[in-house]
């Protein structure tokens, strides 16, 4: 895998790991099927005409990046016109999404829905998801798998990279009966997504009927209040279609008289994943490579935002001064995950909320850090959560105190991911530069000096930045561009920020 990769571009050492435990995990599964799996290192380009030439391949298939990812999709063209040129009869499939994204548009007759409700009518015209095809349990006997590889059997860049466990460990990082260590949410291969998939959707078919996304709760993950089933997602080692077809299975065996429907439900959120692909695809269609940025994104309102190192380094590192947006900033760096909720909570913040950051900033660390990094997920989501595209609701607005603390009135979630605030009463827990001196001096902390005072007033910059919304907004319809659907690539406008007055700790 060549490092302009999605997956690799912006990669911490945890999603690093992620994603190598995927591919051991892979290798194990070949092995004991009769094969193994080959590690090329370099140019896709030039490594494999050498490979070709070496084993005397006359076939290749491979997966279609029907999204349209830049690298993968550059890569794959090149690719093609090397097996072209060495006479290599090529194969693709598309199974990354619960039908193929080219499917969708021939349906639509090159008119792709822009909304959600619209994308559930066009996959209604879909026919039946098509049931997953089962992997091969054998494959050709062989004896000279290990002969064929081109890397040094000792390089550190081969694989599968074995784990050496020190003999003074006495707590397993990796506990391999459940899949969960102690850093990570969960760990990679197929193998603990299957077992994810048993424990979250095949053994619980009342949750399953009722689930409803919204309803979930931000701080009970480990509780299983969402399957957790993403990272896999994001990398292949789970199937949308087998997702598709246990959510139903599990679903027919409950005993609950009502049952939840997209876009809320399980299969709704399936739904979600799928229409998400299909904007970034229709984006990239559009104009080559312009999903996951501002300029050129025909779904895109070009909102004119600040460009803040010291406010974008403080949300980056949970430094905010707000306890519940520092605590989700906190376990994305610890874990790699947030509920969706937080994730809504922190990527308001940082843009139209109160930051007035560009979206583009928060997607490239999510990109970094997430275990479940999607380029179209994380596009979609960005997109969404800044009112820059598909949601226009500008006026609605996340607060960083009053929202949690609905779901948490005593700030556990706070007090596990911030522990300068622990002993602090929950009275305080969501805005602690409240607390009397006194308080803080009992619990521990001195705000400001422990704990950092708010960046910025909420109260006063969510209403500023709801006129600037405005301002921008009146701008677009100006230019003729109102309807996000537009096959017009978005223009910068010209709104004028204001200087943005930052809190002094």
């Amino acid at each position: 895998m060549d490092g302009d990769s999605y997956q690799l571009l912006r990669c911490t050492a945890l999603r690093a790991n992620f994603l190598v435990e995927c591919l051991q995990d892979l290798d194990k599964s070949l092995r004991e099927s009769g094969s193994r799996l080959y590690v090329g290192k370099g140019d896709p380009i030039e490594v494999l005409p050498k490979l070709w030439d070496k084993w005397g391949v006359t076939h290749m298939t491979f997966e279609q990046d029907e999204t349209g990812e830049p690298y993968a999709k550059q890569r794959d063209e090149k690719v093609l016109e090397q097996a072209k040129k060495y006479g290599i009869k090529v194969e693709s499939f598309a199974s990354e999404t619960l039908h193929p994204l080219h499917k969708y548009t021939e349906v639509a007759k090159g008119s792709v829905p822009s909304t959600m409700g619209a994308f559930q009518t066009l996959f209604g015209k879909m026919g039946k998801v098509t049931k997953p095809t089962p992997a091969p349990k054998k494959y050709p006997p062989s004896d000279d798998h290990d002969s064929k590889i081109m890397l040094p059997p000792k390089s550190a860049t081969d694989l599968p990279w074995p784990r050496h466990v020190p003999k003074d460990e006495v707590t397993p990082h990796w506990d391999a009966a459940n899949c969960r260590g102690l850093a990570p949410i969960v760990r990679g291969g197929e193998v603990c997504a299957l077992a994810q998939l048993k424990k979250t959707v095949e053994e619980r078919p009342n949750f399953v009927a009722t689930y409803e996304k919204p309803m979930t709760s931000p701080v009970a993950t480990r509780e299983m209040s969402t399957t957790v089933l993403s990272p896999y997602m994001s990398l292949g080692c789970l199937s949308p279609r087998r997702l598709w077809y246990a959510i139903a299975e599990s679903s027919a065996r409950s005993s609950a008289t009502s049952k939840s429907k997209p876009p809320v439900s399980l299969h709704g959120q399936a739904l979600w994943r799928d229409f998400n692909h299909l904007m970034a695809h229709e984006a990239n269609r559009n104009q080559p490579g312009s999903w996951g940025q501002i300029d050129g994104n025909k779904f895109c309102r070009p909102i004119p935002w600040d460009d803040d190192k010291v406010l974008l380094s403080a949300w980056k590192e949970g430094r905010t001064g707000y306890p519940w947006i520092d605590a989700c900033m906190k376990q994305l760096e610890t874990e790699g995950w947030i509920h969706h909720l937080g994730r809504h909570a922190v990527a308001c913040f940082l843009t139209r909320g109160d930051l007035w950051q560009s979206w583009e900033k928060g997607a490239e660390h999510f990109e970094s850090r997430l275990l479940d990094a999607d380029y179209a997920l994380n596009g979609f989501n960005w997109l969404w959560l800044s009112c820059s595209g598909f949601f226009y609701q500008y006026f609605r607005c996340y607060s960083p105190v009053a929202f949690q603390k609905k779901n948490d009135p005593n700030g556990e979630y706070i007090r596990k991911w911030i522990p300068e605030l622990r002993e602090l009463p929950s009275k305080y827990i969501y805005e602690p530069w409240t607390a009397p001196a006194s308080i803080q001096e009992k619990a521990g902390v001195r705000i400001g000096r422990d704990y950092p005072k708010p960046i910025v007033d909420h109260a006063i910059e969510s209403k500023e930045n709801m006129s600037k919304m405005k301002m921008a907004y009146d701008q677009y319809k100006e230019l003729g561009e109102a309807d996000t659907g537009s096959s017009k690539p978005a223009a910068r406008t010209s709104v004028k920020s204001p200087a943005r007055k930052r809190q002094k700790n």
